[in-house]
């Protein structure tokens, strides 16, 4: 062949790879048109499975799943299981407009993927109706962007504190394990600069409560009491389960799949499930640091998600206004509790109340006001500045979204 010709030749068919190679990089796209703005909704999913089809099929169920919890509830999703697995969940495919793969690893003979994904909310929303399950009301979804209490609500999220532990009776994880699952998702608190409890002081109140769960007949979360008891907003509960995978050589092989479930503290309600998979790893220390290696990197993959999720569902949330946790000690007379309440109940930015506890000499309230936290303190002073009994109130501690008020000597 003519060299001349060759050149061009080679030429077009580099520029063919070179685009190929790049279109390659996009999301993948599939079922048909794209839907309106407001009808796409993006989550991510996992699945694990041996072939990489089967584990990608998971991996849209579940980021399915979290769509349609949000459309009808969790409650709604789980008496309907069976009607969804056949008719939305096995066709989860069709609703999906476009979605990438953000990671794929090997788990023993299993194969685990990572997706994100848009699905057609309204086709979603359509096909649930025809099973008979009610939609949920939606509400307007406020722009704080362009708010007065856009910078108030962006400091309360911040603000919040979080508390990371495990089930102390009932988990498949070893304790070991567990405590290093804790710390790490710690470690990212800290590095992103929330406030969180110490692991120390868990285990400094955990026997109490544990014996508060036994006389409730477990009725609440032992985790949900201690994180109402040390003022954390959110509450994080680390599970999963960790596996050797052999030996070749010297190198030992372990890997691990661990779960973190978010609730928000005041009323128990879930937030968000992310699970991290860590894949066959393995290490020449031995078993022991190949299994620690998988645990750290399985936490690491399902960490930001949650608090993501968390953060979302809290800034939801804040449109009731933000809630603060207020306690009050040194005051036994009831009116007196009374007239506390009526204080808190004048402030400017007030929205609701709501009593926790009341025992002699404290009482505890979630209150909803839209505004920080110092003025809320502020107002409520001023509101009861120079009444009887109230001539010494004062703040006694201070810490993230939870303030305690009482009467100095």
């Amino acid at each position: 062949m003519n060299k001349k010709v060759v050149i061009p030749v080679l030429a077009f068919v580099l520029s063919v790879l070179v685009a190929f190679a790049g279109c390659s990089k996009k999301s993948t796209k599939t079922g048909g048109g794209k839907p309106p703005e407001a009808s796409r909704l993006v989550e991510n999913g996992v699945g694990k499975a041996k072939s990489f089809e089967d584990a990608l099929d998971l991996a849209f169920r579940d980021a399915l799943k979290k769509v349609v919890v949000k459309t009808i509830g969790e409650e709604q999703e789980k008496l309907n299981d069976a009607k969804l697995k056949s008719y939305v969940y096995n066709i989860n495919r069709t609703f999906v407009t476009k979605y990438e793969v953000t990671d794929k690893v090997k788990s023993g003979r299993d194969t685990v993927v990572y997706i994100k994904a848009e699905f057609n909310n309204a086709k979603v929303e359509e096909s649930i109706r025809t099973l008979g399950i009610e939609i949920l009301e939606k509400k307007e979804e406020k722009d704080y962007a362009k708010s007065p209490y856009a910078g108030v609500i962006n400091e309360a999220l911040d603000f919040l504190t979080y508390l990371v532990y495990f089930e102390p009776q009932k988990r498949k994880i070893e304790d070991e394990y567990a405590r290093l699952c804790v710390n790490r998702v710690n470690n990212y608190l800290a590095n992103k600069g929330y406030e969180y409890v110490d692991f120390e002081r868990i285990m400094e109140v955990k026997d109490d409560y544990l014996k508060v769960y036994e006389e409730t007949q477990g009725s609440v979360s032992v985790v949900q009491l201690i994180a109402q008891a040390l003022n954390a907003d959110i509450y994080i509960v680390v599970d999963g389960i960790v596996e050797d995978e052999g030996k070749e050589g010297n190198i030992n092989f372990a890997s691990a799949s661990i779960d973190l479930k978010a609730f928000e503290s005041a009323t128990g309600r879930g937030l968000g499930t992310e699970t991290g998979y860590s894949g066959r790893l393995g290490l020449t220390s031995g078993m022991d640091a190949a299994r620690r290696k998988t645990v750290e990197t399985a936490v690491e993959k399902a960490t930001e998600p949650v608090i993501v999720l968390a953060r979302d569902y809290m800034l939801k949330a804040f449109e009731q206004g933000i809630r603060y946790e207020v306690v009050v000690q040194g005051i036994s007379n009831y009116k007196r509790l009374q007239r506390f309440a009526e204080a808190v109940r004048g402030t400017k930015n007030f929205k609701s109340l709501k009593e926790v506890s009341a025992a002699q000499g404290q009482a505890k309230y979630y209150v909803y006001y839209m505004g920080r936290k110092t003025e809320l303190i502020d107002e409520l002073l001023t509101n009861v500045r120079g009444e009887a009994g109230f001539e010494n109130l004062n703040v006694i501690v201070s810490r993230g979204n939870a303030v305690v008020f009482g009467i100095e000597e």
